[in-house]
């Protein structure tokens, strides 16, 4: 008979932790049996054992038992096979009514039907199990973990032992049990799974608080009380409909609506249930983070692509950023994160680790949507989605270049309060037009040919595409302040219209351009790792003639009717103010004394952040403003 080894997807559906009381649980992570008894009754010297699955599995956990009917060393078996729990101590539980058997099971092969049985003894002996009556027989027909239950309450007050036994299979293939657990449960018992609340809101704003909850109790659920407290209880009682073990949705009726700048941190719970009490609110609360913002900040979406040369498909991802890159570049950010597996030299080891991209072309965005694919309709949509988001930052950067040495000034401009603020600013270095004469720089193409369909033009060429005729954009070069940022560049403490400011310095490398490199700014939520903002500026327009003024001061800031400009030589200077998307708001060209001191009027622009750049020749030199 033909065996076929199968990737199956793991999907664990358990109880674990839902109960009032678990007396008993193993997983089998250990390796072994964890003091379970195997008995081959069959004398095949084939049994139960503790084996990782991942070979049949590719998402398996290490351990879990498994039993085989098939082997690829013995071939066709005919088992019959037991295996048996340690005791069990159910004699202090005489008090409760709904005693439970969990656990998950997996079958190898559906074309290929394993039974097994369940017993519930008061023997270890094998002779005893063997005769007694089972409390659950099973031919499973799936090939996912899918979890099973046995009522066992009336075991209770008595030491019990848990057998499972593989028989009546024969040359099939095999049965795998994991995650056992003996615990008590509750009629009415609801478990709050998770919670939903946009992080950051405009004042005077209604925003939809949801609860996310399973029916974890042994009756239908039709109504459940939920609360969210901000120091105040906002408890509502709801009607909805939950069969046993389903999970759904609810929308607390009170939306979350502040009429100032606030910053707080929801209590969540559920209290009641059916209109009674649940018996197990430690599976019932939750808290939700939430900060309304004094004005709307512009929103940049930061998309890493996973990519390599050695990669087939990973023109795909290229092509889709350089869309990206030409139809939204007031809204998009990339970088491309390069992977080497034995090839690709433009890997940036810290980067490569940081992203943890599960598969190649893959891509995370703003590191909240992992491992996504790299198709334009995906970065369309998904930058679609996340523009929209409110945000409670401004990011703007300001530097200087001499010769290789870079320094980047980052500012985040908040835009709401924080008593515990848990972020970091952090800087990527990318590189565009990067080549290179080595095999190393040549990429694999799987769409020569045209037998995959069409993809920009690759299809004309060939697998795999010489160096000589490949160009790589958005190439990441550096992280500075680290993959997750830098320690102490954000305070915790930090007021409405606050700017932070963090100096990053870089030394390119003689291998790179400067006028082909940008430095991101990003601000990073150290809770969840997700970029909050980001923002992209050009190396080159950083650059300062360092015999010219490498700095000049403006003030007042924040502004309102003009600003006074000081500290710079003597020249001949072009101002020039620009908004957060890069365009040109006013202008203006000086003739300046040594230490003069000009005041420059802005009346008429509207409140928000700027850049303001000073020039004269080769010198360049930019700075934050903030006009009140």
């Amino acid at each position: 008979m033909k065996k076929t080894t199968l990737l199956l997807t793991l999907f664990f559906c358990s109880f674990f932790g839902f109960a009032q009381t678990t007396y008993y649980s193993e997983n089998f992570q250990s390796g072994g049996l964890s003091g379970w008894t195997v008995n081959d009754t069959d004398g095949d010297g084939n049994n139960w054992s503790v084996l990782n699955a991942s070979g049949v599995n590719a998402s398996a956990v290490p351990g879990s038992l498994m039993s085989f009917s098939w082997t690829q060393a013995s071939g066709a078996l005919d088992p019959d096979n037991l295996v048996t729990s340690p005791a069990i101590d159910l004699t202090g539980a005489t008090a409760e009514s709904n005693m439970y058997l969990f656990f998950d099971h997996l079958l190898g092969d559906p074309a290929e039907p394993d039974k097994y049985s369940v017993y519930v003894t008061t023997s270890n002996d094998p002779a005893v199990i063997n005769a007694a009556t089972p409390v659950l027989t099973v031919t499973p027909t799936n090939t996912t973990y899918t979890n099973k239950s046995v009522n066992i309450s009336s075991f209770l007050g008595q030491t019990i032992y848990i057998s499972f036994r593989h028989y009546e299979s024969p040359d099939e293939y095999f049965i795998l049990i994991d995650n056992v657990v003996v615990k008590s449960v509750a009629n009415n018992d609801v478990q709050l799974v998770s919670a939903k609340l946009k992080r950051y809101s405009l004042q005077n704003t209604n925003n939809t608080l949801t609860f996310t909850v399973k029916n974890v109790g042994l009756n239908a659920i039709t109504n459940l009380t939920i609360n969210w407290n901000d120091g105040t209880d906002h408890s509502m009682t709801v009607n909805r409909n939950i069969a046993v073990g389903a999970t759904t949705t609810v929308n607390h009726p009170t939306p979350v609506n502040y009429a100032t700048v606030v910053d707080k941190n929801l209590a969540l719970s559920i209290t009641a249930v059916n209109g009674a009490v649940d018996p197990v609110p430690a599976n019932n609360t939750g808290n939700a983070k939430f900060n309304t913002v004094s004005q709307a900040s512009p929103k940049k979406v930061f998309f890493e692509e996973g990519t390599g040369t050695w990669c087939g498909w990973c023109p795909r991802g290229a092509l889709a950023m350089a869309y990206m890159q030409a139809t939204y570049p007031n809204e998009f950010i990339g970088v491309a994160v390069h992977n080497y597996n034995g090839k690709d030299l433009m890997q940036l080891d810290e980067y490569n680790a940081g992203a943890a991209l599960p598969g190649f072309p893959g891509m995370n965005v703003d590191r909240s949507v992992k491992g996504a694919d790299v198709s334009q309709a995906d970065m369309v949509s998904n930058l679609n989605t996340r523009k929209l988001l409110t945000v409670p930052v401004s990011l703007a950067a300001s530097g200087g270049v001499s010769g290789n040495q870079v320094t980047i000034n980052a500012d985040a401009t908040f835009r709401t309060v924080f008593s515990n603020a848990n972020y970091r600013l952090a800087v990527v270095i990318s590189e565009d037009d990067v080549t290179g004469t080595s095999a190393a720089y040549s990429q694999t193409n799987y769409y020569a040919g045209g037998d995959n369909g069409p993809m920009g033009g690759y299809e004309s060429l060939p697998n795999p595409v010489p160096a000589s005729q490949m160009v790589y954009d958005h190439v990441g070069r550096a992280l500075l302040g680290g993959y997750n940022g830098q320690a102490g560049s954000v305070p915790t403490s930090i007021t409405d219209g606050q700017t932070i400011s963090y100096t990053f310095n870089y030394t390119v490398p003689a291998t790179s351009t400067i006028a082909d490199m940008h430095a991101v700014i990003l601000l990073i939520d150290q809770d969840n790792g997700e970029v909050v903002n980001a923002k992209s500026v050009e190396l080159a327009t950083l650059a300062v003639n360092q015999n010219a003024a490498t700095t000049f001061d403006i003030y007042p800031n924040p502004a309102s009717e003009y600003i006074n400009i000081s500290n710079l030589k003597g020249g001949s200077y072009s101002i020039t103010i620009y908004d957060m998307l890069g365009r040109v708001i006013q202008s203006d060209k000086r003739e300046v004394s040594d230490n003069e001191t000009f005041s420059l009027p802005i009346k008429g622009i509207a409140k928000g952040e700027y850049i303001v750049n000073i020039a004269t020749g080769t010198t360049s030199y930019s700075k934050h403003l903030l006009v009140k």
